[in-house]
Parts: C-alpha cells; sequence; structure tokens
C-alpha cells in the first residue's frame, strides 16, 4: 500500500494561512447544543470559513510522497509540487441567513517535484472555488474546484497541463469535539486527450482539541480508488494523517 504524507512548510516561513473575507464573519447562529470545539469541528474543512489556520495538510501544500515504481514492493520517496491556493470569501448572500458561503481566487503549482512521477515540472497557475452550506446543525457539505494550467516549464520534455481538480466536502460533528467527515479526496480530471482520470473515495475522522492560545484539530483517513483511467501505476489505497493548528480569535 502506498502511503501519502503531506507535511507543511512550517520550517519554511511559518505561513498561516487566512480564508479571509471583506465583511462579516460567516459563523451561523447555531443552536446551544454545540460547543466552540463542535463549531470549529465544522470549519476545518470548508474552504469558505473564515478561520485562520497554520496547517499541516495544505494550502499551501509540500508533499513528500512515497510512489510505486513497479507492480511489486519497489517504491521511491521525493518531494511533489508545491500548491498553493487563496480564496477571497464573500459575504453575499448573508451566510448567517442562508448558511452559504463561497470563495473565489487563484490556485498556484510551483515544480518541487524533481522526478516526473512525483512532479510535472510545469510552473502552473488557474482559477479556483470553493462553496459550502452549514444550514443544517452539525452538518458541513460543499465542494472545492481549482483548475491549474500550465505557463512555463523547467524541463524541455515537459507536457502542457490542465487539470480538473474538484474535492467534495462533507463533514458531521458528533460532540465533544470528535467529527466525521469524507473531504480529503480530490477527483481529477486531465484535459488532454488520453490523459488520466481518478476519483477517489475518502472517510475519516477527527478531533478539535481546546487550548489555551492556538486550538488544534487532528485526523486520520482513508481512501480508496473507486475509479482511474489512463493512469500508471496508481495507489488503490492511501492512508492520511493531518494535524491543524487553529486561530479562531485572531483576526487581520
Amino acid at each position: 500500500m502506498t502511503v501519502l504524507r503531506t507535511l507543511s512548510l512550517l520550517a519554511f516561513a511559518l505561513l498561516v494561512i487566512v480564508s479571509r473575507a471583506r465583511g462579516q464573519s460567516l459563523g451561523l447562529n447555531l443552536p446551544s447544543s454545540e460547543s466552540e470545539e463542535d463549531v470549529l469541528a465544522r470549519e476545518v474543512d470548508d474552504p469558505t470559513a473564515i478561520l485562520t489556520q497554520l496547517k499541516l495538510q495544505d494550502r499551501p501544500t509540500f508533499e513528500v510522497q512515497t510512489l510505486a515504481t513497479s507492480r511489486g514492493s519497489s517504491t521511491v520517496t521525493e518531494f511533489a509540487d508545491m500548491q498553493f491556493l487563496d480564496l477571497f470569501v464573500s459575504n453575499w448572500p448573508n451566510p448567517k441567513e442562508t448558511g452559504f458561503g463561497w470563495g473565489i481566487g487563484p490556485t498556484f503549482v510551483f515544480p518541487t517535484g524533481r522526478v516526473s512521477k512525483a512532479g510535472k515540472h510545469a510552473w502552473e497557475v488557474g482559477p479556483a472555488l470553493g462553496v459550502s452550506y452549514r444550514g443544517i446543525p452539525h452538518l458541513m457539505v460543499g465542494f472545492l474546484f481549482q483548475d491549474p494550467i500550465s505557463f512555463a516549464y523547467t524541463n524541455s520534455s515537459a507536457t502542457p497541463q490542465s487539470q480538473m481538480q474538484f474535492q467534495p466536502l462533507i463533514s458531521y460533528t458528533l460532540g465533544g469535539g470528535w467529527y466525521v467527515k469524507s473531504a480529503d479526496s480530490t477527483w481529477t480530471v486531465n484535459w488532454r486527450h488520453g490523459s488520466s482520470t481518478t476519483i477517489p473515495i475518502s472517510l475519516g475522522f477527527g478531533r478539535v482539541w481546546k487550548f489555551e492560545g492556538p486550538e488544534l484539530n487532528t485526523w486520520v483517513s482513508g481512501e480508496w480508488m473507486a475509479y482511474r483511467q489512463y493512469t500508471n501505476i496508481t495507489p488503490m489505497y492511501t492512508v492520511r494523517f493531518g494535524v491543524t493548528l487553529l486561530f479562531p480569535h485572531f483576526q487581520l
């Protein structure tokens, strides 16, 4: 089984990633039965939530991948391409009344992967859109759409890139900061003829831990590759672990 281990650029610059708004907070008027941990548990996978985060999972993302090189046990571990996402979140329509939130912005891919299995040797930029609905107590549903397109290359053998990335997002809080989710799988469709399409499905759980100062979100999820076409060696099962530092009371 190939395991994708996702690491942050914590030592690179201690980047604080902010899903920021140009107006009011997107927090809903929630029932009194939901604790602060439960509210945060609904927001951690919401790309439109006004929640300052220092994440060890994404936005930006530095990945170290253990990749299969054959159908046997041979593998190689390499840095993958770095991705960066920034959404500008709208406060229309009023999310406190509708439960609906959305944000739009750019997505970038930086060619940090050394080998072709881990990186595309291409600089990429494209549009991104995040949508969520939190009008039902304990539930968050939404999606994150990205479509980076290559515009420059670091290798003469690199090929043009245009890949749709669609990430369905579902989470449900259980109380006490615990939650279950299906929010870690990204469906990819390469627009070039004969290129790969993959549709994985994930299921996981996590907990938000309340402390003085930053709060902590920890989670684990498993992924199954439900559909693939025109792919090379692709893992059928993946396990992910994540840790997120949350700053719910910090505002820029």
